[in-house]
């Protein structure tokens, strides 16, 4: 009985992460007039979150300044500090909530951008 409850419990486990990777993995075009339309938007199915893969790829760049930001990306939901954070929406997978951070300098310049969970 004990090894049955292992077997299921890794099962599920290695289910759950498989999900996981497959959504956070996403792709979708970046489209900037699509991403500043979602500006306070917390849809759960927000198009920003597939387009994240593109936008760290192709668009946004450490060293990048806060002007060049705010054309590509719009205004942010929110300011923290020297950090700004747009909104993605509720996670594909789970109940938690995704956003993305970019972090700057006090020159107001990229230093690195990620996406949390909360």
């Amino acid at each position: 009985m004990r090894r049955w409850t292992w077997l299921c419990a890794a099962l599920l486990l290695l289910t759950g992460l498989g999900v996981y990777m497959m959504s956070t993995s996403r792709k979708g075009a970046f489209d900037s007039e699509q991403w500043k339309a979602q500006r306070g938007s917390g849809a759960d199915k927000n198009p920003r979150v597939g387009m994240v893969v593109e936008l760290k790829q192709k668009h946004l760049r450490e060293g990048m300044s806060r002007d060049d930001v705010h054309t590509l990306l719009g205004e942010p939901e929110q300011r923290r500090g020297t950090s700004e954070v747009y909104e993605l929406g509720v996670s594909p997978v789970g109940v938690s909530y995704e956003s993305f951070v970019i972090d700057y300098d006090a020159q107001g310049r990229v230093t690195q951008y990620r996406v949390t969970r909360s």
